[in-house]
């Protein structure tokens, strides 16, 4: 059977649509993976079954049209072109998935993919689940809040190897060790989703001599609600006491939550540069926002754009005070995008 797969979320790595090629090409079929806006291609025009994975919920107004698009092909054939669709976005908004297109996508994760072995993922699960059920995080509905451990998991590779857990510290210890033991080896590792400052901030040596025999690629955490403020400063006042530099801690920050103002995020990024840490900005969205460049009530897309441009970049927080920078944003912006060229 020829199989076609296709990201819908084009700009980032998708793990799932590696192992749904590598589930497929076990079982002797032709295989090919691609992106959204790449369908006239023979290897999916052609193909006998499609599988679109999307991440991220703003791309579904494109999977939609693309899915109807491949639906078209059906005039010309004898049986309907099987059609799946899944992702965490699927999860986020199926019902809109399946009135725009009479496809009910799979929600949550899927057995048959969840342990396809392979050896080239850049990206790797050794646990699924959060116990924390963020109001506006997708986790719980995608994985749940009880942790699941896998004592099989492929090591991650290529250049900038990602592990995927959503909260590996919640983890038990025995699967942590097991982790470090596995991973110990690979360069630059990503622990993308970051470390949970508020179980790390309990017992930081302890934390530390174990994730340091890894070779991280930086220091994660997250300072998304107020209660996260004194044990992440704990953290990082640990950390600095080990030697690491602001640049090796990178801090996730929600900025936008309903209710909150403009002066409020500045000030937890203002923060996160005074306690010598590398602000993430996060943009929040709802769970079911279909807009990118989503802009909370009571804010402006400017102020928006200002906060993630200043204290996303170092160079500018270093060498700009930001009432110099909100003025002169379009014209230092555009000089530091010429430097880059």
């Amino acid at each position: 059977m020829k199989v076609a797969i296709i990201n819908s979320s084009p700009e980032v790595y998708n793990l799932a649509t590696h192992r749904i090629a590598r589930y497929h090409l076990a079982k002797g079929d032709s295989v090919s993976i691609t992106k959204s806006g790449a369908l006239f291609l023979p290897d999916v025009w052609d193909a006998e079954k499609l599988y679109f994975s999307c991440i991220f919920t703003w791309d579904l107004p494109q999977l939609v049209k693309d899915v109807n698009l491949m639906k078209c092909r059906n005039i010309y054939r004898d049986t309907p072109l099987p059609i799946e669709i899944g992702g965490p976005a699927a999860t986020a908004l199926p019902i809109y998935i399946e009135e725009a297109t009479g496809i009910k996508p799979a929600t949550g994760l899927d057995a048959r993919f969840e342990h396809v072995p392979g050896d080239d993922y850049q990206m790797v699960f050794t646990s699924r689940g959060c116990p924390r059920a963020c109001e506006f995080c997708i986790v719980q509905a995608v994985e749940g809040r009880k942790m699941i451990e896998y004592d099989e998991f492929p090591v991650p590779a290529g250049k900038n190897p990602w592990l995927g857990d959503n909260n590996i510290l919640a983890t038990s210890w025995e699967h942590q060790e097991l982790v470090v033991e596995k991973l110990r080896h690979v360069r630059n590792l990503d622990i993308n989703s970051g470390l949970d400052d508020r179980i790390f901030a309990k017992d930081p040596d302890k934390y530390w001599n174990l994730y340091s025999q890894l070779h991280l690629e930086r220091w994660r955490f997250a300072y998304d609600k107020p209660d996260q403020k004194e044990p992440l400063t704990h953290c990082v006042e640990f950390l600095h006491s080990r030697g690491v530099r602001y640049s090796e801690i990178s801090v996730f920050c929600l900025i936008g939550w309903p209710g909150t103002t403009f002066e409020e995020g500045r000030e937890k990024l203002q923060y996160l540069v005074d306690i010598e840490t590398s602000p993430y900005p996060m943009r929040y969205r709802p769970l079911d926002c279909l807009t990118r460049d989503y802009t909370p009530p009571n804010w402006n897309a400017e102020d928006m754009d200002v906060l993630f441009n200043y204290y996303g970049v170092p160079w500018f927080w270093r060498k700009y005070k930001f009432e110099d920078f909100k003025v002169n944003f379009k014209q230092i912006a555009g000089q530091q995008s010429e430097r880059l060229l």
